[in-house]
């Protein structure tokens, strides 16, 4: 599946944020947002996800020849089957134990009033061995660092298996290991299971290092974008001056750097 966004626009008592932004998400391709602070990125993601006013074309289509869905149409039920959102911070509230906050991943896809059988609680706690937090499952989830929380929510978008993976700083609360971890974690799921990520970073060298698409998000708008696997370094660091100043990418033992002049 592919995403197709064109157009898009979205903001807060009817002031818009983000204006007629486009851009495509294929398969199998983890890409990052950067941008400065306030630029607008969690804001398109929440557009996206139905949670403010927002307008344009959200178009996600099929390699098989199946028929195309318009995101924008869609309830916020059906549109959960396609597109996973991670927030910088849980929603969850409420004491509850770590497997059935992961549970959780599966209510789009269970008929109304219906509840979670063996099957899903298997799948769940696999999902939780995926992340390394096997040994929390019956842990109170409020009781949790920000770090494992992140680790446990990403559990829930493994169950909840859709097409389309928005993270919102994925990495902001994990240690070194763990950034990386979850990092290659999303890597391959993405990659194995035919889906298309969508990150929000604020460390430029991670986003070169992990994803094979970087979008240059400035005042509201997109400026460009960048594929670190084909653009020269050249082309890398006069794209990223545009967000961060003049800066020098450079690439050593199969890694980026970054450094600023």
């Amino acid at each position: 599946m592919k995403l197709e966004i064109t157009g898009f626009s979205a903001g807060y008592n009817k002031k818009p944020i983000v204006t007629d932004i486009s851009f495509m998400l294929q398969p199998k391709t983890l890409t990052a947002l950067l941008g400065p602070n306030g630029c607008g990125k969690t804001t398109l993601f929440k557009g996206l996800c139905h949670l403010i006013p927002s307008s344009g074309s959200c178009i996600l289509t099929s390699d098989d020849g199946g028929a195309p869905y318009n995101l924008m149409q869609l309830n916020n039920r059906k549109l959960a089957q396609h597109i996973s959102y991670i927030p910088q911070k849980s929603s969850i509230s409420a004491s509850m134990p770590v497997l059935e906050a992961v549970l959780m991943g599966f209510q789009p896809f269970l008929p109304l009033l219906s509840r979670t059988g063996k099957f899903h609680r298997v799948a769940a706690f696999s999902a939780l061995e995926t992340v390394g937090m096997q040994d929390f499952a019956a842990h109170d989830f409020c009781t949790l660092s920000e770090g494992q929380k992140q680790l446990c929510i990403l559990a829930r978008t493994l169950v909840q298996n859709t097409d389309i993976l928005l993270l919102d700083e994925p990495d902001s609360a994990l240690d070194y290991p763990n950034r990386n971890k979850i990092l290659n974690i999303l890597r391959k799921i993405v990659y194995d299971n035919n889906k298309a990520g969508l990150l929000i970073l604020h460390d430029p060298c991670t986003a070169l290092n992990h994803c094979a698409q970087l979008l240059l998000m400035k005042e509201g708008r997109l400026i460009g974008s960048v594929h670190p696997d084909q653009d020269s370094e050249t082309v890398l660091s006069e794209a990223l001056s545009q967000l961060y100043g003049p800066v020098q990418v450079f690439r050593q033992h199969n890694r980026f750097f970054l450094y600023p002049l």
